[in-house]
């Protein structure tokens, strides 16, 4: 969740996770989920920061989290800037981005996943302004929630991004003042 202050800054809003699944999550991290918080050296406090600050509280049945803590200890790893942490997630996760993407969209799906790779570090890394050329905004792993597996939330971003370009190249976008047919205009 973000929102905006007066000098149009976007700043994140952190909302608190329930004191119960607080305790299961904890719980977690100290059985299942335990030698990989050890692997990357995450602590149980810093997954609930991070899941507070992605919008966990808000969302509609936020315990399905418990089932993505893996995911979720990744994630961290690779905001904190662990480099162990990036060259694992892009072994695990991108053949299979890769491949479905050339099989949906050809050599252009495959040089996509590749730039999805970049674009999703620089995003989650802070190193740009957080937009592509298009307009459009990077990805950034502080969105990931653990609601859903990790693999799945990355071809969610990957695929909308892929979307998103091809919709930039057939069609104007209409948020932008530079379009002629805003709502603005309308009205």
């Amino acid at each position: 969740m973000v929102y905006m202050n007066k000098t149009q800054e976007i700043i994140p809003r952190v909302v608190p996770i329930d004191f119960n699944l607080k305790d299961q999550i904890r719980q977690c991290c100290f059985g299942d989920a335990a030698t990989y918080l050890a692997e990357f050296n995450v602590t149980p406090n810093q997954i609930i920061e991070h899941l507070a600050r992605a919008g966990l509280a808000v969302a509609s049945r936020p315990e399905r989290v418990l089932e993505h803590l893996h995911g979720v200890v990744h994630a961290v790893a690779c905001i904190r800037g662990d480099s162990r942490g990036w060259v694992q997630l892009i072994n695990d996760h991108g053949w299979c981005l890769e491949r479905t993407a050339m099989e949906t969209f050809s050599i252009d799906g495959a040089l996509a996943a590749h730039r999805f790779w970049r674009e999703l570090r620089i995003g989650t890394n802070g190193g740009h302004d957080g937009c592509r050329q298009d307009g459009w905004p990077l990805p950034r792993l502080q969105w990931y929630a653990g609601l859903r597996p990790l693999r799945h939330w990355l071809a969610d971003r990957l695929f909308g991004g892929l979307e998103a370009t091809n919709q930039s190249k057939t069609r104007a976008r209409l948020d932008t003042g530079a379009n002629p047919h805003t709502l603005a205009d309308v009205m």
